[in-house]
């Protein structure tokens, strides 16, 4: 099995200070890292420090775009109202991509939008069809399980969007529990549901680097079982890197497991081009989430 450790790069003034770190981790098992940014981070001042970052081991760094604005893109019922217009879809995807190539040069072939959501982009064409129109040819957007937007992530294997019209388009989907969503960050749990399954599930909020290593591990080890290709683990450098855990031990710990494991540290773009090479990696395309329907009523669920 793969393993992609993925960072969404999004917060002013504390994401990319805390990718140094990261970096730092990463460099010492020479592993690879994708990073996902948000355009306007790309395009400030930060922008540059994150350029000279790349520079020092440009062959580590898989950068795609989160966006432009960090704005909400997939509706999920009750709190993505209002439903982005076909217009502020096609601007957050095209202006994000070009931002990453134009001011940090680097090809961006991937997308994620923000939070992610069950099933990825299936029963959203606009998106879809923004992602072609700027030459992306992979997103990372299915990061929660299909039942009601849940974590943690579904074990779900990579797939085209083929039942949607658009099998140029790779899904490559993020795996178990989003790092923030484990640890009391300005009350942003919130907005995470979340739900029992099959592997580890946290009884509290995790205290020590070596608690979060437990649940991350927790998923590594699920999808090795389900037979996945790759585990993609969805990290944040504002909240994996933090008073508790300064240096990055948590990553250090996982990268450790990973190579006792024997398991290759690799990046979602290389992932696509196996993917490709390989079409026996892909699964069926899953069918579109009830919540991604006109007039779903979560509320129905538990009436």
């Amino acid at each position: 099995m793969d393993v992609i450790f993925t960072y969404d790069t999004e917060e002013p003034g504390q994401c990319i200070p805390k990718l140094h770190t990261i970096f730092e981790v990463h460099s010492r098992f020479d592993a690879p890292l994708t990073i996902f940014v948000v355009g306007e981070l790309a395009e400030s001042e930060e922008g540059k420090d994150l350029g000279k970052l790349l520079d020092k081991a440009p062959a580590l760094w898989d950068v795609n775009s989160h966006t432009y604005s960090h704005s909400r893109l997939i509706t999920k019922n009750p709190w993505s109202q209002p439903v982005p217009t076909p217009d502020f879809i096609y601007e957050e995807v095209l202006r994000g991509v070009q931002s990453i190539q134009d001011r940090l040069g680097r090809p961006c072939r991937g997308f994620r939008p923000r939070s992610g959501c069950g099933g990825g982009f299936r029963g959203c064409p606009t998106a879809l069809d923004a992602l072609r129109t700027v030459g992306c040819t992979w997103s990372s957007a299915y990061l929660k399980s299909i039942f009601e937007d849940a974590l943690p992530g579904d074990l779900s294997s990579p797939f085209t969007y083929q039942a949607d019209g658009f099998d140029d388009i790779l899904e490559l989907p993020g795996h178990g529990w989003q790092d923030f969503c484990l640890k009391p960050f300005r009350d942003i749990e919130q907005y995470a549901v979340r739900w029992p399954s099959e592997f580890v599930y946290p009884k509290k909020f995790v205290e020590t680097p070596q608690e979060e290593f437990e649940v991350h591990r927790g998923t590594l080890d699920a999808a090795a079982n389900a037979g996945l290709p790759f585990c993609c683990l969805v990290l944040h450098p504002w909240t994996m890197i933090h008073p508790r855990d300064p240096d990055g031990t948590c990553v250090d710990l996982l990268l450790s497991y990973v190579r006792t494991k024997g398991w290759d540290v690799t990046t979602l773009d290389e992932e696509s081009n196996r993917c490709r090479r390989q079409p026996d990696r892909l699964v069926d395309t899953p069918l579109t989430p009830p919540q991604r329907t006109v007039g779903y009523d979560i509320a129905n669920n538990f009436a």
